[in-house]
């Protein structure tokens, strides 16, 4: 008797084969993008926004991964691509997609858990650390694996979506201007 796996049971399984294909492509595209940018104008001139469709979910899922390739590198091509403010525009919601995914996830694994257990570990500094603050959910973002913290952390603590959204797209907006921008070489002497 074959036994039907759910669409749970198929996300994790598959999900990380899904990952180390996507990682696999984006090692690829980012070697052919830094070897030869007008590849990638090329590439924009016979498919047009088809490639897009392939990086912006591939940058996505690069971000939420704990890959050591950074979703950065794909994020720069789709800048090569599109110029600086849709770049800009593309970059930005790829990261904010995969914010609210992380957010989500541990939003929902976190509704099972008694939070006092886990917390009541940890060094008081960080217990009383105010992670709905303006501060945290912007400015950590900046720093490496900042916007997993930030992403998991207001998951677990429940923090108002709208809140974590807003601040979500202020955080990293700084970031996908910067990207663009030296994508673009805007920031030429």
């Amino acid at each position: 008797m074959t036994k039907k796996m759910d669409l749970e049971t198929q996300t994790i399984r598959f999900g990380p084969l899904l990952a180390l294909l996507g990682l696999v492509l984006s090692g690829f595209l980012a070697t052919l993008a830094l070897q030869d940018p007008d590849l990638l104008a090329d590439l924009t001139d016979q498919y047009g926004w088809r490639v897009t469709l392939i990086l912006l979910p591939l940058q996505t899922l690069i971000s939420l991964s704990l890959s050591p390739l950074p979703s950065d590198i794909v994020a720069f091509a789709l800048a090569l691509m599109h110029g600086f403010w849709a770049g800009t525009g593309l970059i930005w919601l790829g990261w904010m997609i995969g914010a609210w995914v992380q957010y989500s996830l541990a939003k929902r694994a976190a509704s099972e858990l008694s939070l006092s257990a886990l917390t009541s570990r940890l060094p008081e500094r960080l217990q009383r650390l105010d992670i709905t603050h303006p501060a945290f959910q912007i400015t950590v973002r900046w720093f490496p694996m900042g916007p997993h913290i930030v992403n998991t952390a207001s998951g677990v603590q429940r923090v108002p979506a709208g809140r974590f959204l807003l601040f979500a797209a202020i955080g990293i907006l700084p970031v996908a201007l910067l990207i663009s921008g030296l994508a673009n070489e805007l920031f030429k002497p």
